[in-house]
C-alpha cells in the first residue's frame, strides 16, 4: 500500500527522534491523521519550541535570560549540582530533595569520541565557584561519568571548593540477586549506620 506523501513525510520526521524506529514513527503519523486535536497540539508545543533557549547562568533550558531554577530566590546559591544533561537536571529536581542550584555540563569526557574538557560547557561554571561551599558532582555512573567527576573534583581541590559525589547504592524495591557486581561493591562500600 502506498501512503500519502505527507504521512510518509511526518513518519521520517518522527523516526528521527530517539527511540522511535520506523514501524512506531508509521504508527504514530497514522495516529496523529486521525486525531486532528492531538496533531494540533503537538503543533503548538513544536512551535512554542523556537522561544525556548539555554539560561545564561546555568545551561538548562529556559524561556528568557534565565531559567525558572536561576530565578527562584529561594534556591540555595551555596549548593551547586553538576549534571550532565538537562535531562539529569530535571531527574534531581523530580525527587524533590534538592534545594541548591545547577550547572549543566551538555555532556561528559569521552577521550574515544574527542570530548575533552573545552567541549563541555566549564568556561561559566568557574566564575560561579566564589558564592558555591559544595560542589555536587551528579554525573552518570558510566565510565565518562565517572572521568568528568574525577576530572571535575581535582579541578575543585586546585580552587579549594569542596566537592562531594552522589552516593552509589541499590534501586528501592530491587532484589540483591539481580543488582550488579559493581554496584553491589558500592553499595557496601558506601553503607551507613541507621
Amino acid at each position: 500500500m502506498r501512503y500519502p506523501e505527507s504521512l510518509l513525510k511526518l513518519a521520517r520526521a518522527l523516526s528521527r527522534l530517539p527511540g522511535i524506529g520506523p514501524k512506531t514513527a508509521q504508527k504514530l503519523a497514522l495516529f496523529l491523521a486521525f486525531h486532528k486535536e492531538v496533531a494540533e497540539e503537538l503543533k503548538e508545543g513544536l512551535a512554542a519550541l523556537r522561544d525556548l533557549g539555554v539560561c545564561r547562568v546555568c545551561g538548562n533550558l529556559a524561556e528568557g535570560e534565565l531559567c525558572p531554577i536561576c530565578q527562584d530566590e529561594g534556591r540555595d546559591r551555596a549548593l551547586l549540582a553538576v549534571v550532565e544533561t538537562v535531562a539529569d537536571l530535571y531527574a534531581l529536581e523530580r525527587s524533590g530533595e534538592f534545594s541548591g542550584v545547577y550547572h549543566v555540563l551538555g555532556g561528559a569526557l569521552n577521550p574515544l569520541e574527542g570530548v575533552g574538557p573545552k567541549d563541555l560547557n566549564l568556561e561559566s561554571l568557574w566564575p560561579r565557584l566564589q558564592e558555591v561551599r559544595e560542589v555536587i558532582l551528579a554525573t552518570s555512573m558510566t565510565v565518562e561519568g565517572e572521568a568528568t567527576a574525577l576530572f571535575l573534583a581535582e579541578e575543585l581541590k586546585k580552587r579549594g571548593v569542596k566537592a562531594t559525589r552522589l552516593a552509589y547504592g541499590l534501586p528501592v524495591g530491587g532484589s540483591l540477586e539481580y543488582v550488579d557486581e559493581v554496584t553491589l561493591g558500592r553499595a557496601l562500600e558506601g553503607r551507613k549506620p541507621l
